[in-house]
C-alpha cells in the first residue's frame, strides 16, 4: 500500500481478534429455582437485575443482590444454590477471546465477586443495560440489522471495559512469569493454527511440550508450571480448550458436516473426533449442534 505524504499524529495498532459469544440471555426465574453445579470452557459475566440469589464457585458461596455481579472464569465450578424469597433476575454473557494478551489481562484479577457499586460494575452497567434491553426486543420480535449491530458494539464496548477496569483493580504485578507464560500461549496458539491449516494434529503431547520447553530454555515440567500459575490452567488444558473454541464455531457458525468438521481440526476419523468433543462437553458433536442452534433466549419480562 503507498503511503501517502504527511505527518502522523496519532495511529492506532491493527486489530485481529476473534472472541464467540454463547448462552447470551436474560432470565426471571421463582423462589424455588436453583441450577446444578457444572462448568465450562468460556469466561462468563453473572449479572443480578432484580432480587437476590446464592451462588457457589469452586466451593465458595456468594450472596448477589441486585446490581451485583460474578466474573467465573472457565473451568471453575459454580451452581445457584437459593433463589430469595421473590425470585429474581439475571442476565448472563458466556465470551472466549482468542488473544493471549486480552485472556491474559482476565486472569489476571483474582476476585470473582464485585457489588453494584463497585468501579468494576460501575464501568459495565451502561454496556450491560443495553444488552439486558436488547435482549428482551429479541424476544418480541427478530431483530433488525441495525440493532443486531448494536448488540456487537454493545459487547465490543463491555469486553474493552471488562479488561480496562480488570486491569486497574489487578493486584497481581507483571513479572517475568507472565511474559513466559504469554510466549508459551503464543506458541500453542501457533500449535492450533498450523493444526488448522494443514489439518494435522500432534498425537503425542509430550513432543510439542518438549518443542516449547526447548525454545524458552526450560523444562516441560517449568513450561507446566509457570503457564498453570499465570493462566490458571496446564498448556494441554488451554490447547484443547482452544481446539474446543473452534470446533464449536465450525458447529454453530457453519453448514460443514462433521467429517469435514474432523478434517480440519487435524482428526483422523470422525469417531475420533466425536470422542474427544463429547469427552470436553457431554454430548456428540451433531446433539451440541441441534440442541444449541434450537435453544430459545431464556427471558420473561416482568408480568
Amino acid at each position: 500500500m503507498t503511503e501517502l505524504p504527511g505527518v502522523y499524529v496519532g495511529r492506532l495498532p491493527d486489530v485481529r481478534m476473534s472472541f464467540q459469544l454463547l448462552g447470551l440471555h436474560a432470565r426471571k426465574v421463582d423462589s424455588r429455582w436453583t441450577y446444578p453445579s457444572h462448568e465450562h470452557p468460556m469466561y462468563e459475566i453473572h449479572w443480578v437485575v432484580e432480587g437476590e440469589m446464592d451462588m457457589v464457585i469452586n466451593g465458595r458461596k456468594y450472596r448477589q443482590s441486585r446490581g451485583d455481579l460474578l466474573f467465573i472464569h472457565p473451568g471453575m465450578t459454580h451452581s445457584c444454590t437459593r433463589a430469595g424469597s421473590q425470585g429474581f433476575t439475571y442476565f448472563s454473557v458466556h465470551f472466549s477471546v482468542d488473544d493471549t494478551s486480552f485472556c491474559k489481562e482476565l486472569n489476571r484479577c483474582k476476585e470473582f465477586y464485585y457489588p453494584s457499586d463497585s468501579p468494576l460494575v460501575q464501568g459495565l452497567s451502561p454496556s450491560l443495560s443495553t444488552l439486558y434491553r436488547l435482549a428482551a426486543e429479541h424476544l418480541r420480535s427478530p431483530l433488525p440489522t441495525s440493532k443486531q449491530m448494536k448488540v456487537h458494539a454493545a459487547v465490543f464496548e463491555l469486553l474493552g471495559s471488562l479488561v480496562g477496569q480488570l486491569s486497574e483493580t489487578a493486584t497481581v504485578a507483571r513479572s517475568k512469569k507472565e511474559s513466559l507464560a504469554q510466549q508459551i500461549a503464543e506458541q500453542i496458539e501457533d500449535s492450533v493454527k498450523y493444526i488448522l491449516l494443514h489439518g494435522e494434529i500432534r498425537e503425542n503431547e509430550r513432543t510439542w511440550i518438549q518443542d516449547i520447553a526447548k525454545s524458552v530454555h526450560m523444562s516441560p515440567s517449568q513450561v507446566n508450571r509457570i503457564f498453570k500459575q499465570i493462566y490458571g490452567k496446564a498448556p494441554r488444558k488451554f490447547m484443547s480448550e482452544t481446539l474446543l473454541n473452534e470446533a464449536q464455531r465450525l458447529l454453530l457458525q457453519t453448514d460443514l458436516g462433521i467429517d469435514h468438521i474432523a478434517m480440519i481440526l487435524g482428526y483422523k476419523t470422525n469417531s475420533h473426533f466425536s470422542r474427544q468433543f463429547k469427552r470436553w462437553t457431554g454430548m456428540a458433536p451433531s446433539e451440541y449442534r441441534n440442541q444449541v442452534q434450537q435453544q430459545p433466549l431464556a427471558y420473561e419480562p416482568d408480568q
